[in-house]
């Protein structure tokens, strides 16, 4: 069947997509295409031409009032609007004025494929699309056995029962280095102060696989991604096992560069918890998400919350299409989660996404920027010359150049910030002091929005997860994002309208004699934002029931 041709709402739109879509000039806005509101990003772009049959789509706007935007819909080639559901749905106050919004829509039903598509915003065109054949989460080939390589576990996909309740030393082996004092130092703390690694009454073996799935690049497009899977299998003389209702575990790496080994090259640090998870009888995946493992060449998507909840909850389609078709077995609806760093903001972003297929029971968060907005605000203003604030106070301004480069060229690549490099950093990748001084002075407000849209504990996000324990850690002392973040989205959780079980901070341990060795031995900048990581996994594993 060929595609539609375009129809006449279909060519009379293209000229208002070309600012709708393209972003706008220095650090101006787009332009205005329905009654007070200003679109960012819709997605899928009109430059898809094959997108998934059930595709996510996405609105990110401006608006003078809250509401503004709230007519946005899915429509055939006739403009008959397409029942759709939503999905995710915030809006920010913008301190310069106004709102920042996003809002995520879902087709009650498949769509016809090789058929164009539009979305309108209050009446007017915003995006057209064409549909493929295409479903999201499909797996993309065979999830292969991955072999292993961490720590004392070397070249085996499959990991006894024996190993797994022994991963306390495959953890030494980590931080030591190949250096045996610093082992024969670190084993008997780290047996003392983590009970649940050191003991995990594994009562299973663990298999590990990779998996391939098709997912959205950042116009919403279909792309294959990659990640981790480690599953139950019998040990040694036990019973097969049972797939049909197994609980989901879900792990989100936390920030790493392209190169870096992905969670699915077995060489990731995320593995020990799916070995811990698959041992106690849990389903556990890890997403690469897009930028790592199989699109190292990609840009990430780093800290955009739309990409990353899409990336997740297409890989756990993937994963129960495995279980269906190798195992005959239908993966259980009790799911937990944890993630250190940009793994807490996956986590957070990606939970109205997996609300609608999943019964929340844990998520389990450690130093996320969830603040993203006035995280960077702060530390800006602070390089700038004003005063520090509770976001900035123990702020390591050094460190501003890469976490503002990762986070602009994000903004760049997915939601269309206007954005040179050589107007920010100079030669030697400093932030240049026009920049801060033309931030200080109120000059860059465009980038606000932007910033906003990704802001989890500021949104009206409503959370209705009455089965869900959080459990939130993060280090006073974290010099990179301030634990105000972890403060604030407590506080967002426990507002009235969120329905939630529970919602506590984490215990760190900072005082612990673990946590004075591991300084002592340790000169990284990275570690005051990554020592409650081990605790947070202690903690994780300790709460996994045994199933």
């Amino acid at each position: 069947m060929r595609p539609s041709p375009p129809s006449l709402f279909t060519v009379l739109s293209l000229s208002v997509l070309v600012t709708a879509c393209g972003g706008g000039k220095g650090d101006k806005s787009p332009d205005i295409v329905a009654p007070a509101c200003t679109v960012l990003r819709v997605t899928p772009e009109a430059s898809v031409t094959a997108g998934f049959i059930d595709p996510s789509v996405t609105l990110d706007y401006t608006a003078a009032t809250a509401g503004a935007c709230d007519d946005f819909k899915l429509v055939d080639k006739t403009q008959a609007t397409v029942p759709t559901t939503v999905v995710a749905s915030s809006e920010w106050a913008n301190p310069n004025g106004g709102v920042a919004g996003s809002r995520t829509i879902e087709p009650r039903q498949t769509l016809q494929p090789d058929t164009a598509y539009g979305l309108q915003l209050n009446g007017k065109a915003v995006s057209v699309f064409s549909i493929g054949q295409q479903r999201r989460g499909a797996l993309d080939g065979e999830v292969a056995d991955l072999p292993v390589e961490f720590g004392g576990l070397t070249g085996s996909s499959r990991i006894a029962r024996s190993q797994i309740n022994d991963l306390i030393s495959v953890l030494v082996e980590d931080y030591a280095r190949g250096n045996p004092v610093t082992a024969a130092v670190l084993k008997p703390l780290l047996r003392h102060e983590l009970p649940h690694i050191a003991s995990p009454n594994a009562a299973f073996d663990a298999q590990v696989k990779r998996v391939r799935y098709r997912s959205i690049d950042a116009s919403g497009a279909p792309i294959t991604l990659s990640g981790l899977l480690v599953y139950p299998v019998p040990s040694a003389g036990g019973p097969p096992v049972d797939y049909n209702g197994r609980p989901v575990v879900i792990g989100q790496r936390g920030a790493e560069s392209n190169e870096s080994d992905a969670p699915s090259s077995g060489r990731n640090a995320m593995v020990l918890i799916g070995l811990g998870a698959a041992g106690k009888g849990h389903i556990y995946f890890t997403p690469d998400l897009i930028g790592k493992g199989d699109t190292a060449a990609s840009p990430q998507a780093f800290l955009i919350a739309a990409d990353t909840a899409a990336h997740t909850v297409d890989m756990l389609s993937a994963v129960n299409e495995y279980f269906m078709q190798v195992h005959r077995a239908q993966p259980g609806k009790d799911l937990r989660m944890i993630g250190p760093s940009q793994g807490a903001f996956s986590a957070m972003a990606s939970i109205p996404h997996l609300a609608r297929q999943t019964t929340i029971r844990l998520v389990s968060t450690g130093d996320g920027p969830f603040e993203i907005r006035r995280t960077l605000d702060s530390s800006l203003r602070a390089a700038a010359g004003e005063p520090r604030d509770e976001y900035s106070d123990k702020a390591d301004l050094s460190r501003i150049p890469d976490y503002l480069g990762r986070t602009l060229a994000a903004l760049r690549d997915y939601q269309h910030l206007s954005y040179d490099p050589k107007t920010v950093f100079g030669a030697d990748g400093q932030v240049l002091p026009a920049f801060l001084a033309d931030y200080r002075a109120g000059k860059l407000s465009g980038l606000t929005p932007h910033l906003l849209l990704n802001s989890l504990a500021s949104g009206s996000q409503r959370y209705d997860l009455p089965l869900a324990e959080f459990r939130m850690f993060h280090n006073s002392k974290d010099s990179l994002i301030p634990a105000r973040n972890t403060e604030d989205m407590i506080a967002r959780l426990k507002t009235e309208g969120q329905r939630v079980a529970s919602v506590e901070r984490g215990d760190c341990r900072e005082d612990s004699l673990l946590v004075k060795t591991l300084l002592e031995f340790s000169h990284s900048k990275s570690l005051p934002h990554t020592i409650c990581l081990p605790f947070q996994i202690d903690d994780f594993i300790g709460r996994l029931p045994s199933s």
